[in-house]
């Protein structure tokens, strides 16, 4: 036998041998990978946990910013600095007998105060939500700046209904939450935004009652009228209000933001009527400019304005540097302001930023 034959041989062996040993019983079969797969079934974005029936999609942002600010009554110099914040969220859907199971929470880092907090956290079965979510969305100012007080910005725990499946694109929601605020309203320590005690022995129940019904989804954009009612065991601190939002698709290119709203606080027996407007016109795939101008009427202090003026470059889809200016005015000292009616308002002032937004 020649060395040819005999490496041939041996080599023949070892084959047949290692054929053999994977078919010896208690021998475990390759486990097949499980490959991620898109989830097109609630839009963009989502894709299949491995090995469930679950779709998840994980968004963010991150936005570096610097900003100046002119000197005010309670900032006495003028100021420039850096700022940076960021989010990441995660929706988790199911599909079921009951309907779409969804939860969803999202997180926040914010370097002004060098704060980790997390924002809304909520299940949803069907029409029903549980958790800690915003008693109403969508301010009416295309860029940073809040053109109405934010009493209708709170997110608290609590329960709503929603029913979004009334035929035209109209909706109708009612809900209850615990009634967080901060010291300044009810001369107490700030409430528990996660874990409020609503009720115990020897106080009055602590809620806010909400509701909503508006229209979306419409050729010429959509709109809603929300309301809360918000009451405190302790007396006269009660605080209710009612606003109106639209978003309007105006022009080619050309939308608006509208909002009014009233707000009465018993606390310090005052009331006010705001109103807001804004413009964006998408000039280029890339340039969009946008402008706004807002209004809260005290009833027992100035007028205060704000006005803002900005523009959007995206370099990509998700790649956005933004130029904004904003100017405040609220009759000095003695005036009104944007804040809760106690009219010790801030001087007229400007301030400007520029500000790189990445989002995913």
């Amino acid at each position: 036998m020649n060395m040819k034959t005999l490496l041939g041989t041996a080599a023949g062996l070892m084959v047949a041998s290692g054929a053999y040993a994977a078919d010896l019983p208690g021998e475990a079969a390759p486990t097949a990978v499980d490959y991620v797969k898109v989830c097109d079934a609630y839009g963009a974005g989502f894709f299949y946990i491995p090995g469930t029936e679950t779709c998840l999609q994980m968004s963010g942002r991150v936005r570096a910013r610097i900003a100046y600010s002119q000197a005010t009554t309670t900032n006495g110099a003028d100021s420039l600095s850096f700022k940076t914040d960021a989010r990441v969220a995660f929706d988790a859907r199911t599909a079921s007998d009951l309907g779409t199971v969804r939860s969803f929470f999202r997180v926040k880092l914010d370097s002004a105060d060098g704060t980790i907090t997390a924002d809304d956290a909520f299940i949803q079965v069907g029409y029903l939500t549980v958790g800690k979510f915003g008693n109403a969305y969508g301010d009416v100012f295309y860029g940073d700046t809040g053109a109405i007080y934010g009493a209708f910005d709170q997110s608290t725990t609590g329960a709503l209904v929603m029913v979004d499946k009334l035929g035209g694109g109209f909706y109708v929601g009612a809900g209850v939450q615990s009634s967080h605020t901060d010291a300044t309203w009810d001369n107490t320590a700030a409430k528990d935004k996660w874990n409020s005690n609503v009720w115990s022995t020897g106080t009055s129940a602590e809620l806010m009652y909400i509701g909503r019904v508006g229209i979306a989804d419409q050729s010429w954009g959509k709109a809603d009228v929300s309301a809360f009612y918000q009451a405190f065991d302790a007396a006269n601190n009660d605080v209710w209000g009612v606003k109106a939002t639209a978003d309007l698709k105006l022009v080619d290119k050309l939308s608006a933001r509208l909002v009014g709203v009233y707000e009465d606080f018993d606390r310090y027996n005052d009331s006010y009527f705001g109103a807001a407007a804004a413009l964006k016109y998408q000039a280029t795939d890339a340039l969009a400019v946008y402008a706004g101008i807002g209004s809260a009427f005290w009833d027992k202090a100035d007028t205060a304005y704000k006005a803002q003026i900005g523009a959007d470059y995206a370099f990509t889809k998700d790649l956005i540097l933004t130029a904004e200016v904003n100017y405040t005015s609220d009759g000095g000292v003695s005036g009104a302001d944007f804040g809760n009616g106690t009219g010790t308002g801030f001087d007229d002032s400007w301030s400007g930023m520029l500000k790189l937004t990445r989002n995913w």
